[in-house]
């Protein structure tokens, strides 16, 4: 990426965080594990053009209680948009594993979920399962997060739905404020967009 692209994206997160906060959660691509393919999923959100946007809430995350057993919490992992997402965006190095990034307005998150800001500490005594997603090993980050490994963890609990229980849910449409998208990929973005006037996201090839 430029420096001028980055610039203009730090330049536009700093403007519209202002009693806001933003959050980004990003997609990996070819995981067959916590993350679905931005084919497979995020991409779909765009093309059905919903009035929302459609998550999958993952459990399993954060540290593992006093007896070893990991949080069953379904949650949707973010990064907090600031500094040092910003050094981290900037470290990216050609044939990384991050494909695509949503932008989310965290204070409307806060409205309508519960917004959990991770700690990267082993807590004393260790807290029960349910409350270990909000908590992080510093000594796991970075192998699973490089180079995002420095930057604040935010953590939205996802609640099971009606459909056979599944944590799947819509974010309201005004939650959603950006993507982050390859420079590879960005004029197939911008065409798509063309086709989706209702749609006022902004896009930035850093990636």
């Amino acid at each position: 990426m430029t420096r001028a692209t980055i610039s203009s994206f730090i330049r536009w997160a700093n403007q519209v965080s202002y009693r806001r906060g933003l959050l980004c959660h990003l997609y990996i691509s070819s995981s067959t594990k916590q993350y679905f393919d931005k084919t497979d999923y995020a991409l779909f959100n765009l093309i059905a053009d919903s009035r929302g946007w459609i998550v999958k809430g993952t459990a399993d995350h954060g540290i593992r209680s006093k007896r070893g057993k990991v949080s069953p919490v379904p949650c949707l992992n973010c990064f907090e948009i600031n500094e040092m997402f910003f050094e981290a965006l900037k470290k990216l190095k050609d044939g990384h594993k991050f494909e695509f990034g949503i932008v989310l307005n965290k204070r409307r998150l806060a409205n309508n979920f519960k917004v959990i800001n991770v700690e990267a500490r082993l807590p004393k005594p260790l807290p029960p399962p349910k409350e270990c997603h909000h908590y992080d090993s510093p000594r796991n980050r970075p192998g699973a997060l490089s180079p995002f490994h420095y930057c604040d963890v935010v953590r939205v609990e996802i609640p099971q739905g009606k459909l056979w229980g599944a944590p799947i849910t819509v974010l309201p449409r005004k939650t959603l404020l950006g993507y982050l998208v390859k420079k590879r990929d960005h004029e197939a973005f911008q065409e798509l967009f063309e086709q989706k006037p209702s749609k006022r996201a902004r896009i930035f090839p850093v990636l």
